[in-house]
């Protein structure tokens, strides 16, 4: 069947929609009809060649619901015209990682994502050339219809808006994640995020879920600090001058944890200066893979520090889903106010540029 989706051909340079083809569903694989997708910094540091040597060209995005529209033939979960919220993570249930209860680190499933196919390995788009077109992050979502496994899909009720649930896939379940998952914030406790986009909102969503005390927001953007307090902010500092001192200000030996949400070696640093001893510094946003950080030893010893990587947001990804989605509907987590604009698909050259310039959180791409 034919398509529309953005199509990265080359880095840094404007994406293109264009008419693809998805082939024949294999026995375990889905048919979605994408109804909004989410567009995620990653996608802008895909497209921008950050991360390196990415197979192109790919169809971009990995956020996104929609209902479902053609099922292979092994598909029992799911049937035609259910709701459905994609995750990215693929959890195959017989590696290692699965196994031992870490399915987000799932070694097929990642493989799937730093290759940019299917699961099965397998290249299921073509150009209008009949040239193969790889699936970004393993999902290609920013489409009209994307084909996926159904263990990338989570069915969700039919009550949910499905343009809300398209920004469950990454950035809440990125951002509240880390919070809840990786660092496992307790009630009482201090936290401070640098960096309040997309993940960062959800991170203070995550904190403030688990009970934190004081939330302390960081951003070069003011409109960005402003927003975060309805996600459950106490306090709010810009990055510009000490934002150290500013920090000690409000809390004098620093906070319990911290979070980078920015993707930005230099704010990893930052994050890492603002814990208090036997505090918990968690690195959330994604960097270049030839970026480093440097922290002083003896400090890290002696005040006995712990630095942890939050790899989506350390999520059981289709359980959590689930979990997430029943925390909206009671109330507890804030969806509809993460949408900051709504754009046409073609307008997605768009969204990169006001997500750069600060005027957004999130901005989702309606189809």
């Amino acid at each position: 069947m034919n398509s529309k989706a953005a199509v990265l051909r080359d880095f840094s340079k404007p994406i293109d929609v264009e008419e693809v083809e998805l082939l024949e569903p294999d026995p375990e694989e889905v048919i979605v009809k994408i109804a909004a997708s989410g567009v995620c910094r990653t996608d802008l540091s895909i497209a921008s060649g950050h991360f390196g040597n990415v197979p192109l060209p790919l169809v971009l995005g990995h956020e996104a619901a929609g209902t479902v529209y053609e099922v292979g033939s092994r598909v029992s979960n799911l049937r035609k015209g259910d709701h459905v919220l994609a995750v990215w993570i693929y959890s195959c249930n017989n590696c290692d990682y699965c196994l031992s209860g870490r399915p987000n680190l799932c070694k097929n499933g990642n493989t799937s994502l730093l290759n940019a196919t299917m699961p099965s390995g397998k290249i299921k788009i073509r150009d209008k050339a009949g040239r193969p077109v790889h699936h970004g992050s393993g999902t290609a979502l920013h489409a009209d219809y994307a084909i996926l496994d159904q263990r990338n899909l989570v069915k969700i009720p039919d009550t949910v808006p499905l343009d809300v649930a398209s920004v469950v896939g990454c950035a809440v379940m990125t951002g509240v994640g880390a919070a809840v998952n990786t660092a496992q914030v307790k009630p009482g406790s201090t936290v401070a995020v640098v960096g309040v986009g997309g993940v960062g909102v959800n991170v203070v969503q995550g904190a403030r879920i688990a009970g934190a005390e004081k939330i302390i927001v960081l951003d070069r953007y003011d409109n960005k600090l402003e927003s975060a307090f309805k996600f459950g902010a106490t306090h709010s500092i810009k990055t510009d001058g000490d934002p150290k001192a500013k920090l000690r200000s409000i809390v004098l030996d620093g906070v319990d944890y911290s979070f980078e949400a920015t993707g930005n070696h230099l704010n990893m640093e930052l994050a890492y200066s603002l814990i208090k001893p036997g505090g918990t510094t968690v690195i959330v946003g994604a960097e270049s893979p030839t970026a480093t950080i440097s922290i002083p030893a003896l400090d890290f010893v002696g005040s006995q520090k712990t630095i942890k990587g939050s790899w989506y947001g350390s999520t059981n990804p289709r359980y959590d889903a689930g979990r997430y989605i029943n925390l909206y509907a009671s109330g507890k987590l804030l969806l509809d106010e993460l949408i900051s604009a709504k754009y046409e698909p073609s307008q997605i050259n768009e969204v990169f540029s006001d997500m750069e310039s600060g005027k957004i959180i999130r901005g989702i791409l309606v189809h």
